[in-house]
């Protein structure tokens, strides 16, 4: 008996590892795309024909870019030279701008705040806000780790901006 439960419990420890992906974005801050380890994160640094990129607008906001080198349709699902899904997260005092285009998610610390993907759709530009609290609170320019989901066997984890 006791071996047929540790069987069972085995299985299920299974599933749940393969269940860490997910067409309508990361289920919390604190997830990444490994696909139940079946497929590593990509070695390099940089994503394939995907530019990602900072940059402080003149209100202080500041705008986080995720760009292909292609423009993408809105109806398409997979198309060449795009991505499908990102993780953005940050424990810069400050807070992600709601907008249509992802989805800001609860996470479970004070410190850290997170947006992701809505869709599965190919993505090929996706303009993310970050506000950082005002008052001179921070000193430095604040800090973005950034998950990438080409396709599924192809992701990069941890980019630093």
């Amino acid at each position: 008996m006791n071996n047929l439960l540790a069987a069972i419990l085995s299985m299920v420890v299974m599933m749940m590892k393969t269940i860490t992906s997910h067409p309508t974005g990361s289920p919390g801050c604190d997830y990444s795309p490994t696909h139940g380890h079946q497929f590593a994160p990509q070695s390099s640094s940089d994503p394939h024909n995907v530019i990602i990129s900072k940059t402080e607008l003149e209100d202080g906001r500041w705008w986080i870019l995720l760009q292909s080198d292609i423009n993408c349709p809105l109806e398409t699902t997979y198309i060449e030279n795009h991505f499908v899904g990102f993780l953005v997260k940050t424990e810069s005092l400050g807070h992600f701008q709601p907008l249509p285009e992802y989805k800001v998610l609860e996470c479970d610390d004070w410190r850290t705040k997170a947006v992701t993907h809505k869709n599965r759709r190919a993505k090929a530009n996706m303009g993310i806000i970050f506000v950082p609290i005002g008052g001179g609170y921070e000193t430095t320019d604040p800090e973005f780790t950034i998950h990438l989901v080409k396709e599924f066997e192809r992701f990069w984890v941890d980019i630093k901006i």
